[in-house]
């Protein structure tokens, strides 16, 4: 059966798409001439009667169109008799097909037995006449629409088999409408309606449907204007023109109004830059003509279309490109040159042409000048200028240029004169580096002789200095000063400079400069250039904090390797604001910082900010943290150690570590942080001469690269007791503690000894002192007198009065056996006259007693004391001593206190008569304690004692024994209270 069929086809052209069991479809086109419909079913195969018959579907199968019984004739519907016809094989065969054919057809057997109708098969073939596509249904193809409103495209196709319907936007490569040079952007896909919302500028323009089947392809564009705005057809070209030539340029836009053209010329009006309007034509369709083509007409052509409601566009540029020879400079003028001796001189050739020129000559005075190509003195620019290696005297004079291009030669260059002067001398100039340190003095010269006198000024790296004329000094050089110094000499023809380099020494470094940075994920790349480095090699320190309502302690971050100028930054927040500044560090210490500049770290991917670029991927590798970092003190020393990261784990190799350490201590309001830098494999390393307070010690691991791992960190608390905190060796404390033990053991026995002291005395002293002053006066009897005021202690046990010799008859006391006897000396001594002489007398012993204030010391019994000598005694206490060598004598073994002391000649100051005078006459006055000998201060006395006094004196080195003077020496008997 099936090459049965296929038989069929070949004849009649029949394609069969499919077999489907019982059913079959055969596809053909209208027009056809014969198209065979088989029916697969074998009537040989029954031998009783049988009858076929053809049915169609738009019948629905109820009216046979062809019957045959057996092999008798065929029976045709009257209504496809001319059309239908039936094989001898019971095919149907149809003619000159049409759409009205197109349809589904049965084939049906029908056996007849004794009577009976028994349909033993049905076969249904569907005849698809094909169609290419066409329009049914199409929109307006010019859509003019309002801003943000909605457009239906429509287009219905029908065709057999169902075509494929397709929406495109047309992209226009230029505005020419060649099919070349169009680009079509699928919109849609088998849909016969296309809808556009919120329409805008950005969606106007042509968009084309497009419906196909395999019989063929049918398509149609649509136009899509928004309502007062314009849209592009023709663009301006480029051209190319020669002098004295013709161009026309033409631009056209569509709109839904009136339309109005206008031309710019390098973005200025049109008529305001052709220099002769009467050779250009403007049209109100946006033509352009220009006649007479110049060099001025060569430049940049734009068309701009405005509508009434002042919408407008611009086109793209179009350029007006004229060839001509070489002609003078509109825009320039030659001027006269003048050029200094020795140096190089340029002349510019000012020409124009298109294309360039290609040859040039210069003429000097009318002759040419001869250009040698290498070594000669002249030689020519790229802009074909002459070059004047060395100018000279002869080089002065009149010059032009000529030149030529493919047009050929234009006009000569205007002609300009050159003129040569002596250059500027400097008498005195600096030199060209000065090393200098901070606070020095320093004085950079600079005379200059020009012709005219030229003007100097000074510059600091290319800043200029002002009220600076010649010399610049420095009176006290700071850092700052360090960099580069330029002296200017000029005057109206030529310029010269002078460069010097001042470094400042031994100072700290500079502020780094030219800071960039870049955001890597949440890590900041920093790069830097280093500032002047003070004579000594520095390294970096990037001081950053996050921003924050309260000021945060700055985070200090070393930068390794020592010599690198750049640095990354890791684990930042991000969505965070942050500060940051470097600062350099040498021997000297910390130099001056950058300004501080802020950061915002971004969250999201390609967004600037400044120098800030976020990326999300990094490729730096950082090394491990060290591991188990223990901190213990010993003394004033804290130790430090720590493990080396695990190598297996890590692919970073380390290369240093930093050991940061601060204390809670704030200084200026931040806590002072210190670091040391360790090579590996260093893992340990000791903190001397610790403070007491709190620290937090860091450490961190860097690489080669630079990068650094996260720090671990430990806290201690250093803390003294009363012996440490003395720094001596152990020895030295010991002996310390053994003096304090000596001290305290020496303090109580004294104190044990006033006490007893105290107690088996107390019925022998003062008894009217309070406790502190008893203590005073008795466990320290010499120096009683400075330690307190005893002029209102009473006596204890007796009282005495020293008279005068007129008053010792009277004294119920006085015996002769009481007296003190004096002894006159063989050779006698000189005395001053009688007038100025004091007069011995005999002083009468009353009783005797303790004297209050008065230092002690005990006189025995015995009749004889040792002899004092004659000395003069002049203190600013009214009682004083003069008198020769006395002995006392007592006959009652009565125990005596005395307030005489033996008193050394060269801590005696003499006496004036006068005051020796006031004195006799003088009242009586209470009896004072004689000071002690080193309390005799000179310094402190009215008078000065000169001991050349005693070597006048004859005989002096003898000792005699006189009474001593009545007058000088005298007791308050009313200060005295009787013992009853």
């Amino acid at each position: 059966m099936a090459i049965i069929i296929n038989s069929f086809f070949i004849i009649y052209s029949v394609n069969i798409v499919s077999v489907l069991s019982s059913a079959i479809i055969i596809d053909c086109e209208i027009g056809d001439i014969d198209v065979v419909i088989p029916c697969p079913i074998d009537r040989t195969q029954w031998a009783l009667p049988s009858i076929l018959q053809w049915y169609r579907s738009n019948n629905s199968y109820t009216k046979p169109i062809a019957s045959q019984f057996d092999n008798y004739p065929v029976h045709i519907d009257d209504i496809y008799r001319n059309k239908y016809s039936l094989l001898s094989n019971g095919s149907l065969k149809i003619e000159n097909v049409q759409l009205n054919d197109n349809d589904t057809f049965e084939c049906r057997l029908i056996l007849i037995d004794r009577g009976l109708l028994d349909v033993k098969n049905k076969n249904f073939i569907t005849l698809r006449v094909n169609e290419q596509p066409y329009f049914i249904k199409l929109s307006n193809s010019l859509q003019i629409v309002s801003h943000y409103s909605t457009v239906n495209f429509i287009c219905q196709i029908y065709g057999v088999p169902v075509p494929i319907v397709k929406w495109y936007k047309i992209i226009e490569k230029n505005k020419q409408h060649t099919s070349k040079d169009e680009n079509l952007a699928l919109l849609v896909t088998d849909s016969q309606q296309f809808t556009l919302r919120n329409v805008d500028d950005r969606m106007a323009g042509k968009y084309r449907c497009v419906g196909k089947n395999r019989l063929g392809t049918t398509q149609n564009d649509f136009q899509l204007l928004i309502r007062g705005s314009i849209y592009w057809r023709r663009f301006p070209e480029s051209q190319t023109v020669k002098i004295n030539d013709s161009v026309i340029l033409k631009c056209e836009g569509e709109s839904s109004e009136k339309l109005q053209y206008q031309w710019l010329k390098d973005d200025l009006p049109f008529l305001d830059t052709i220099s002769s309007r009467d050779r250009i034509q403007t049209y109100s369709d946006g033509v352009l003509s220009i006649h007479n083509i110049e060099p001025s007409d060569h430049g940049f052509y734009v068309c701009i279309i405005n509508t009434l409601n002042s919408a407008s566009v611009r086109s793209k540029p179009a350029v007006i490109t004229v060839k001509y020879p070489p002609m003078p400079s509109r825009g320039h003028r030659e001027k006269n040159l003048t050029f200094i001796r020795g140096s190089i001189g340029i002349c510019p050739c000012l020409l124009d042409a298109y294309p360039s020129i290609q040859s040039v000559s210069w003429y000097r005075n009318g002759e040419s000048i001869r250009i040698e190509p290498k070594g000669g003195a002249y030689s020519i620019t790229s802009e074909y200028g002459l070059v004047i290696k060395s100018v000279e005297i002869d080089d002065s004079g009149e010059y032009f240029c000529r030149a030529q291009n493919s047009e050929g030669f234009g006009h000569d260059g205007r002609p300009f004169y050159l003129e040569t002067k002596e250059p500027i001398k400097f008498i005195l100039k600096p030199k060209s580096i000065y090393h200098v340190n901070e606070r020095d003095k320093l004085i950079l010269p600079c005379v200059a002789l020009g012709n005219p006198q030229p003007m100097i000024k000074w510059f600091k790296n290319s800043i200029e200095l002002s009220e600076i004329h010649e010399n610049l000094t420095l009176e006290s050089i700071d850092k700052t000063d360090h960099g580069v110094y330029i002296c200017q000499a000029s005057n109206e023809h030529t310029t010269t400079n002078i460069t010097t380099l001042i470094t400042v020494e031994n100072s700290t470094p500079q502020a780094p400069h030219n800071i960039n940075y870049k955001q890597i994920s949440s890590n900041l790349f920093v790069s830097w250039e280093p500032g002047y480095d003070g004579g000594r090699f520095q390294h970096f320190i990037i001081w950053h904090r996050m921003l924050h309502k309260t000021k945060r302690t700055w985070n200090q971050t070393r930068v390794l390797p020592d010599n690198t100028t750049e640095f990354t930054l890791f684990d930042l927040k991000l969505k965070q604001p942050y500060e940051l500044t470097i600062v350099g560090e040498n021997y000297f210490g910390l130099g001056t910082f950058t300004p501080i500049i802020t950061i915002q770290l971004n969250q999201t991917q390609d967004l600037s900010i400044d120098y800030l670029y976020h990326s999300n991927t990094t490729s730096l590798s950082r090394p491990l943290s060290p591991r188990n970092l223990h901190l213990y003190q010993s003394g004033l020393n804290l130790y430090i150690t720590w493990d080396h990261p695990h190598l297996i784990e890590s692919s970073v190799n380390v290369a240093y570590y930093v050991i940061l350490w601060r204390s809670t201590i704030l200084f200026n309001n931040q806590q002072s942080q210190q670091s040391i830098v360790l090579h590996h494999p260093m893992r340990s390393y000791i903190l001397r001469n610790m403070k007491q307070s709190k620290y937090i010690i860091q450490v961190v691991a860097y690489s080669n690269q630079g990068t650094y791992s996260l720090p671990v960190q430990s806290q201690i608390t250093i803390r003294f007791n009363a012996i440490i905190a003395y720094s001596g060796s152990s020895g030295l404390l010991i002996m310390l503690l053994c003096i304090l033990i000596l001290l305290t053991i020496s303090a109580i026995s004294f104190c044990l000894y006033c006490a007893f002291k105290y107690y088996y005395h107390r019925r022998s002293y003062i008894t009217d002192l309070d406790c502190d002053s008893k203590w005073k006066c008795w466990c320290l009897p010499h120096i009683r007198y400075k330690l307190g005021d005893c002029s209102h202690v009473k006596a204890d046990r007796y009282h005495a009065s020293l008279l005068k010799s007129n008053d010792v008859q009277t004294t119920p006391l006085y015996k002769s056996q009481n007296r003190i006897m004096h002894h006159t000396a063989t050779d006698p001594i000189q005395l001053p006259s009688p007038q100025e002489s004091c007069t011995d007398s005999t002083i009468s012993l009353a009783k005797v007693t303790t004297i209050p204030r008065c230092r002690d010391s005990i006189i025995s019994n015995t009749i004889v004391t040792p002899q004092l000598k004659r000395i003069s005694l002049c203190i600013d206490n009214p009682n004083s001593v003069v008198g020769s060598t006395m002995t006392f004598a007592a006959n009652d073994e009565t125990k005596m206190t005395s307030f005489f002391e033996p008193i050394l000649a060269n801590n005696i100051s003499p006496i004036p008569y006068a005051d020796m005078d006031n004195r006799k006459t003088g009242s009586r006055l209470p009896l004072e304690a004689v000071p002690e000998i080193n309390e005799l201060d000179v310094a402190n006395s009215r008078y000065s004692f000169d001991p050349s006094i005693l070597s006048t004196l004859p005989n002096s080195h003898y000792s005699r024994t006189v009474q001593p003077s009545p007058v000088l020496i005298t007791f308050d008997s009313s200060t005295l209270k009787f013992r009853t």
